[in-house]
């Protein structure tokens, strides 16, 4: 608590702080997930071109694809072989090429002229399918729906068939002369193995994006839940009364503003513990000097009341003296309990709780009334009271209502003139009791004082 007050007063000294700029968490909220989408972005970008650049690189080098066309046509060569197969057997070779693993294959006849070289088209395993096909036998209804026929014209035939090949392809690679059971044909392998590498790395880009949006997400859903649950913890700990710790304000939200509201309650609680302490300690002085001086006139009232009892005076005068004493010393006792009586007045504010019982109002109210008509009528007072009659159960507390009755009759025998007399009514209602007391202010004020409590 030292601490805080110490706290306290710097920033008085340094006068009001200045105002701080907060976001709200809808906003902030939004903000995080447009970075958690750019972030993702540019790491789902960089990942998909990086993937592209090492399939380009590496799977589609030229070593790679060469070994991997060697590869395709030394097993359709041995496919070949084994089947015994004619190059106009355009149904089986479509259909191996269609079981391998993304290969475009051509068969073509090649025919070497005196001035050049005629390359014919006979089976094109990506143009037709197992149904709809070209061979050279004619087994497809339309005969010319395809023909596909290259003539290079050179002095050189040999070279004029490699220039052919390598035009027709072109590359050096992915082609060789397979010896068929009909003849020896060209056969043309174009394998495109590499688009489920670049689908997967789109699928992974992709993936990258929503890991990244949510990671992002996550962190800051993360940090503002550990925020509040520390928050938590701190009003948990004022609330079992430990209210030296402040409470930790860092966000810039309405969490930030929920923290600095509760360290001010927990600021303004300390203070007002301390104000009360300070009460109750003024309060035990001021109950300490009241009984030290109620005390003093109390014994010599009593002291000269034990004379007076005894029959300890020799003469009238003495007698009348020690009444004059103790009339004195009454009224000075009376002097501090008004004075008493007017500090709480002003600084009590307690409440006591009623503790409410069924009884009879008949009964309790008879009780009550003909203890005061009694001495109401001892003083000269004319009483004039209406009873209420049968059994009439109310729910009141005995000891707040005599305190009630015991103030209006004393506020009657103080201003009510006693030459008139003071009428008492009680009438039964439906869910109440109703008591009226009418007299009228006596013409002269009455000596005695009042504190004005009533």
């Amino acid at each position: 608590m030292e601490g805080d007050t110490r706290l306290t007063e710097q920033t008085k000294a340094k006068g009001k702080p200045k105002k701080r700029r907060y976001l709200s968490l809808q906003t902030k909220f939004l903000l995080v997930l447009l970075l958690g989408l750019a972030l993702g972005m540019g790491l789902g970008s960089l990942t998909m071109v990086v993937g592209d650049a090492l399939i380009e690189h590496v799977y589609l080098s030229e070593e790679a694809m060469e070994e991997r066309c060697r590869d395709i046509l030394d097993e359709f060569d041995s496919f070949v072989q084994e089947r015994e197969l004619k190059a106009a057997q355009a149904r089986d070779i479509t259909v191996w090429a269609k079981q391998q693993n993304r290969i475009y294959l051509m068969v073509y006849e090649v025919t070497l002229l005196e001035d050049g070289v005629e390359m014919r088209a006979v089976v094109d395993s990506g143009w037709w399918d197992e149904e709809n096909y070209y061979s050279t036998e004619g087994e497809t209804t339309d005969e010319s729906s395809y023909a596909d026929t290259i003539t290079t014209y050179d002095e050189d035939a040999e070279n004029a068939l490699a220039e052919a090949t390598e035009e027709s392809y072109g590359y050096g690679y992915g082609q060789r002369m397979v010896e068929f059971a009909d003849g020896t044909y060209l056969v043309q392998v174009t394998e495109y193995s590499e688009e489920p590498l670049y689908e997967f790395v789109t699928i992974l880009s992709y993936a990258v994006i929503l890991a990244v949006f949510l990671l992002v997400v996550l962190l800051y859903h993360q940090r503002t839940i550990s925020y509040i649950i520390k928050l938590s913890q701190e009003v948990e700990a004022i609330a079992h009364g430990k209210l030296d710790g402040a409470i930790t304000v860092k966000n810039r939200d309405e969490t930030g503003i929920l923290a600095e509201h509760v360290d001010t309650m927990r600021t303004s609680i300390i203070q007002e513990m301390r104000a009360e302490q300070e009460a109750w300690n003024a309060n035990s002085d001021l109950i300490t000097r009241m009984s030290h001086d109620i005390r003093t006139p109390l014994t010599v009232l009593l002291g000269f009341l034990e004379l007076l009892d005894e029959g300890g005076y020799s003469e009238n005068e003495n007698y009348r003296n020690y009444l004059a004493i103790c009339k004195k010393n009454a009224y000075q006792l009376k002097e501090l309990a008004d004075k008493l009586f007017q500090y709480f007045l002003v600084f009590g504010h307690g409440s006591h709780e009623m503790k409410l019982e069924a009884t009879d109002a008949g009964v309790l109210l008879g009780q009550l009334i003909r203890e005061h008509e009694m001495l109401l009528a001892e003083h000269g007072w004319e009483i004039e009271c209406q009873y209420i009659e049968g059994q009439h159960f109310i729910r009141a507390d005995a000891v707040f209502l005599k305190r009630l009755f015991d103030n209006l009759f004393s506020n009657i025998e103080k201003y009510a003139d006693p030459t008139r007399p003071v009428v008492i009514q009680q009438q039964a209602e439906k869910s109440c009791i109703r008591i009226t007391l009418t007299n009228l202010v006596r013409p002269e004020p009455n000596p005695v004082g009042s504190t004005n409590i009533g």
